[in-house]
């Protein structure tokens, strides 16, 4: 896997956010999994943020999710602190991700990147050039 390291501040002062790092991705039919969440916001279903960071950190599978169920739930969210999500060709993929996303100390974003998928260059640079602003 390649791995494409971003701050989540901007020179600027901008924050880089998930929903900006999820941008630069293709829409996708791959399985996705929120192992580990620290954030604020809403969460899904009208439950509590403590509650829906419970619930991810209780199942071995985290909380598993299509591409758009996870990007109406990041949509939701107000800031990310630490996270780590997973995109497999299926459940039973995710030990070998296409797409791992990191969130990390609410100081960067490390997204790595199976050189396996097809579009691997092509995402590599799209987040390389993520601007918030736009």
């Amino acid at each position: 896997m390649n791995r494409v390291a971003l701050p989540m501040r901007t020179a600027s002062g901008e924050t880089v956010e998930l929903i900006h790092v999820l941008r630069s991705l293709p829409e996708n039919a791959w399985t996705w999994s929120i192992l580990d969440l620290w954030g604020t916001g809403i969460a899904p279903g009208g439950m509590a943020m403590g509650s829906f960071e419970d619930l991810i950190s209780s199942s071995a599978d985290g909380y598993v999710l299509s591409w758009h169920e996870l990007v109406e739930t990041v949509a939701r969210l107000d800031q990310v602190h630490d996270c780590l999500i997973l995109a497999g060709e299926s459940q039973h993929a995710l030990s070998e991700p296409l797409i791992a996303i990191e969130g990390q100390d609410s100081t960067r974003w490390e997204i790595h990147v199976a050189e396996r998928l097809d579009c691997a260059g092509a995402v590599r640079e799209r987040l390389s050039s993520i601007n918030p602003t736009t």
